[in-house]
C-alpha cells in the first residue's frame, strides 16, 4: 500500500514524466541529435521538476511523513530529484554522466508505480523459500561442474581453463543456457560433463519458471481475495 495514495489521473500523469523521462534518455545517446544538448538539458530539468512536484506533494499527503521519506518508494522519489538539486553547478557534460542513475531511478520508480511489478514483488515472497532451494542447488551444480570441467580440460587446454575461476565462468555460462562459446571442452570427459551441465541448466530454468508461476497464481488469489 502506498505512503501517499494519490488519484488515478495522477499517477497516469506520473508515469507518463517517466516514460518520458526515459525517452528522453534514449533521445540524448544518438549522435543525430547532439545539436539539441540544451534542448534536452532543459527538458532534464523540467522532468526533475516534476520529480520534486511529486515528492513535495506525497511528503505533504502522508499520513506518517517519516514513515513514507524511509520508505523505498520515498528513497526512489528522492533520488529522483537529488541530481537537480546536488549538482546544480555541474555543467552540461557532468549532468550527462548521471544517465545511469537516471536511468536506474526513472526505472524503480516505474516499478514502484506499477500494480503488474507490485504482484511479482509479492510473488517472489510466496516464493522465496523454493527460490532459496533451487539457488542453493544451483550454486552446487556450478561449484561441482566448475571444479570438474577445470581438472578434465587444464592438462590439455591450459590457456582456455588456467584456473579454476575459468571452469566456474563456463559453468555460469552453460547453465544459464547463454553459451558464449568462448570457452569449450575438447576431452571426451569434459563434453560428458558439458552435456550433463547444459541438461541441469534447462532443469533449473524450468524449475525456475514453475516456481515463479505458483507463486505469481497465489500472488493474484491473495490480491483477489
Amino acid at each position: 500500500m502506498r505512503a501517499s495514495p494519490f488519484s488515478e489521473r495522477t499517477e497516469r500523469l506520473i508515469l507518463a514524466v517517466i516514460g518520458l523521462d526515459l525517452l528522453l534518455q534514449m533521445a540524448e545517446t544518438a549522435e543525430t541529435l547532439a545539436h539539441l544538448e540544451t534542448l534536452f538539458f532543459w527538458a532534464d530539468v523540467g522532468i526533475w521538476l516534476a520529480y520534486t512536484i511529486e515528492w513535495s506533494l506525497r511528503i505533504r499527503r502522508a499520513r506518517d511523513r517519516r514513515k513514507y521519506a524511509l520508505s523505498f518508494i520515498g528513497i526512489v522519489d528522492f533520488m529522483a530529484i537529488l541530481p537537480l538539486w546536488a549538482f546544480t553547478g555541474l555543467d552540461l557534460g557532468a549532468l550527462r554522466a548521471f544517465r545511469l542513475f537516471r536511468l536506474f531511478v526513472a526505472t524503480a520508480k516505474l516499478a514502484t508505480r506499477t500494480s503488474a511489478v507490485a504482484r511479482l514483488a509479492r510473488a517472489f515472497r510466496f516464493a522465496v523459500d523454493e527460490a532459496g532451494a533451487l539457488f542453493a542447488g544451483t550454486c552446487i551444480i556450478v561449484i561441482t561442474a566448475g571444479f570438474g570441467m577445470y581438472h578434465l580440460e587444464n592438462p590439455v587446454q591450459p590457456d582456455v581453463f588456467s584456473s579454476v575461476s575459468d571452469g566456474l565462468w563456463w559453468a555460469v555460462v552453460t547453465l544459464t543456457t547463454v553459451g558464449y562459446g568462448d570457452i569449450q571442452p575438447v576431452t571426451g570427459g569434459g563434453r560428458i560433463l558439458a552435456t550433463v551441465a547444459m541438461f541441469a541448466g534447462i532443469g533449473v530454468i524450468g524449475s525456475a519458471c514453475g516456481i515463479m508461476a505458483d507463486a505469481l497464481r497465489e500472488a493474484s488469489a491473495a490480491e483477489s481475495s
